[in-house]
């Protein structure tokens, strides 16, 4: 009677002769490997409207092969709705869209990050972040709902006549305010850790900049003994 056991792929391409494709095999199986065991990133691209966060933050996610979430183009039909039914017009900024409605438009970009995480991938997040580039406490229960993964806050500015004269252009329902506003003063600096980046930089290199200094850092700290 003939056996009716299949030898593993790998012997029988060892018995064909085609050992070169098992190493080949075995080194994708290590790189995999590799792949699974290393830190996760979260670049959270965040700065005043008008900076550059979106155009900067799909760069990045070039450059790294993050996924991109860009919280405009993940919320706004949804908020648009919202603003509809409490009759907030085009003011995406209207006090009934704050407190509870803006805490859970942020979740839904926190759980897609964490769920991309557990996938593997390193994430980039566009979003104002406004609260939490103010507020440390803030800021930490961002991290800690992200967690295990490395957290980079990336902060996007231009000078504030760059930034409100790219929201009179772009014409946006939300900037039609823009046409008639003064200049801002300048944005304040957010409280916690962070890489300054600039809104007004060619994108591709201030994306290959930050990737590149966020590599450094994260070699450094892997070197470092524990405090």
């Amino acid at each position: 009677m003939l056996s009716t056991c299949v030898p593993p792929a790998a012997e029988v391409l060892e018995q064909r002769g085609h050992r070169s494709v098992c190493r080949t095999g075995r080194c994708r199986i290590e790189q995999m490997r590799n792949h699974e065991n290393r830190q996760r990133s979260v670049f959270v691209v965040a700065g005043p409207a008008g900076s550059g966060k979106s155009t900067l933050g799909r760069a990045l996610a070039g450059v790294t092969g993050a996924v991109v979430l860009d919280q405009d183009i993940a919320t706004n039909p949804l908020m648009a709705q919202l603003a509809v039914l409490v009759g907030a017009g085009d003011d995406l900024d209207h006090p009934a869209l704050r407190g509870p409605v803006r805490q859970a438009r942020y979740q839904c970009l926190v759980d897609v990050a964490v769920d991309n995480g557990r996938l593997g991938r390193d994430v980039v997040m566009i979003a104002p972040f406004t609260a939490e580039c103010a507020d440390q406490q803030a800021w930490l229960q961002l991290t800690r709902q992200l967690a295990p993964a490395q957290v980079c806050l990336i902060w996007v500015t231009v000078p504030p006549e760059v930034a409100l004269a790219r929201r009179i252009r772009r014409n946006l329902a939300r900037d039609a305010a823009a046409g008639t506003a003064a200049v801002p003063a300048p944005a304040p600096d957010p409280v916690v850790e962070h890489l300054s980046a600039s809104g007004s930089a060619e994108p591709q290199g201030e994306a290959a900049r930050i990737a590149r200094v966020v590599r450094e850092r994260t070699a450094r700290r892997e070197v470092s003994p524990p405090g």
